[in-house]
C-alpha cells in the first residue's frame, strides 16, 4: 500500500502536468500588427504605385486594414527608374509592409549590381530590416511571407537570359539540360524561402502565414504554350520544395493559393469574373501596373482575375484577402 507521502507527490505531478497542458493550450493574444514580406504581389506601394489595377490595394493591404492597421510600405523611391540598379531605397513611410516589387527570396534582381540593399531587397533582407527596426516579432503579430514568383520567372526576363526567354516566347520548350539547371535554381529559391521562414520564427513570430505560388502557367505574361508549361512545372516544383523544406511547426499556416485561383475559375460567373486565366485587365501588353485609363474596359478591375502580366486585379486581391482571413479564422493561429 502506497504511503500518504508518495500519493501526495503523485497528485502534485499529475496536477503539474495538467497545468502544463493548460499553458500549452493558452490562446494567442489578438492580432494587433500585420507584418508582410514578399514581392510585387504583396507590395503596398514602395515605388509609388501598386502592381495591380490601381487604385486598388494588394491582398496584404486588405488584411492589414482588417486588423485596423494603416496599409503602408516600409520604404519608398523617388522614381521607378531607380529600381533594379542596386540603389538602396529611402526610409519611410515606415509601414509594416516590407514587400517590394521584383523581390526574390535571397538574391538581388539586377543586371548591374548585386548590392543586397538595392531595391528590390530580397525577403531575407526585408526580414533583417524589420529586426533592425523593431528587434523581434511579438505574439500579437501576424507575419505573412509570399515570394518566389520572380525566382521562378527570372530567366523568362529577356534581360536575364535572352536566349531562353526568346525560345519560350517562340513556343519552343527548353532542352532537358536547360530544364535541369532551371529546376536546380528554383529548388534553391524554395529552400531559401524556407530559411527566411525559419529566421522569422527564430526571432519570435508566433503566427507565420506562408502563401504558396499560384500555377504561374495561367498568368497572362506567359502567352505561348511552351512558356505556360515551363512556368506551371517550375511553380509546382517551387511549392513542393518549399513545403518539404519548412519546419513542422504549429506556428506556420500554409495558404493554398493555387486552390484559391482554382475556386475563382470554377465559380467565375457567380463571382462576376468574365475573363479567366491568360487574360490581362491592362490594355497594353507587359505592363507592371495600370490605372482606370489604361484598363481594357471600365470594369476590368472587377471582371478579370489577372492584371499587369504576373499580378492580380483589384477584385482578386480583395477575394484573396477574404480567403486568407477565412483560413486564419479556422486555424489555431486566429
Amino acid at each position: 500500500m502506497k504511503s500518504v507521502k508518495s500519493v501526495f507527490f503523485m497528485l502534485l505531478f499529475l496536477l503539474g502536468g495538467m497545468a502544463q497542458a493548460e499553458v500549452s493550450k493558452k490562446p494567442l493574444p489578438p492580432i494587433k500588427r500585420v507584418i508582410s514580406f514578399g514581392d510585387s504581389l504583396t507590395d503596398a506601394g514602395t515605388y509609388g504605385f501598386r502592381f495591380t489595377t490601381n487604385p486598388g490595394l494588394t491582398w496584404a493591404q486588405h488584411v492589414a486594414l482588417h486588423f485596423g492597421q494603416e496599409p503602408l510600405p516600409n520604404q519608398h523611391v523617388i522614381s521607378y527608374s531607380q529600381v533594379y540598379k542596386g540603389l538602396p531605397g529611402l526610409d519611410g513611410p515606415g509601414g509594416y509592409n516590407y514587400a517590394q516589387g521584383g523581390a526574390r527570396a535571397n538574391s538581388a534582381y539586377s543586371q548591374v549590381s548585386q548590392n543586397p540593399e538595392g531595391v528590390p531587397i530580397s525577403t531575407k533582407v526585408q526580414v533583417q530590416r524589420f529586426i533592425k527596426q523593431h528587434h523581434r516579432f511579438e505574439s500579437e503579430d501576424l507575419v505573412t511571407l509570399f515570394v518566389g514568383t520572380n525566382d521562378v520567372a527570372y530567366n523568362y526576363d529577356l534581360s536575364n537570359d535572352a536566349v531562353l526567354a526568346k525560345q519560350l516566347r517562340d513556343n519552343v520548350l527548353p532542352s532537358e539540360e536547360v530544364m535541369k539547371a532551371e529546376r536546380s535554381r528554383v529548388i534553391t529559391a524554395a529552400k531559401d524561402t524556407a530559411h527566411v521562414a525559419r529566421d522569422i520564427l527564430d526571432n519570435g513570430a508566433e503566427r507565420l502565414m506562408i502563401l504558396k505560388l499560384v500555377d504561374m502557367g495561367g498568368m497572362p505574361w506567359f502567352r505561348s504554350q511552351a512558356s505556360q508549361t515551363f512556368m506551371s512545372d517550375l511553380s509546382a516544383l517551387f511549392n513542393k520544395e518549399l513545403v518539404g523544406s519548412l519546419p513542422k511547426d504549429s506556428r506556420i499556416l500554409i495558404v493554398d493559393t493555387p486552390d484559391f485561383i482554382g475556386r475563382l475559375v470554377k465559380d467565375a460567373g457567380v463571382l462576376g469574373f468574365k475573363y479567366g486565366l491568360h487574360e490581362d485587365a491592362c490594355k497594353e501588353l507587359d505592363q507592371d501596373y495600370c490605372y482606370p485609363d489604361s484598363l481594357k474596359s471600365p470594369d476590368a478591375d472587377k471582371t478579370y482575375i489577372y492584371a499587369a502580366g504576373e499580378h492580380m486585379a483589384t477584385k482578386t486581391n480583395e477575394l484573396l484577402a477574404e480567403y486568407v482571413l477565412e483560413k486564419l479564422s479556422l486555424s489555431d493561429l486566429k
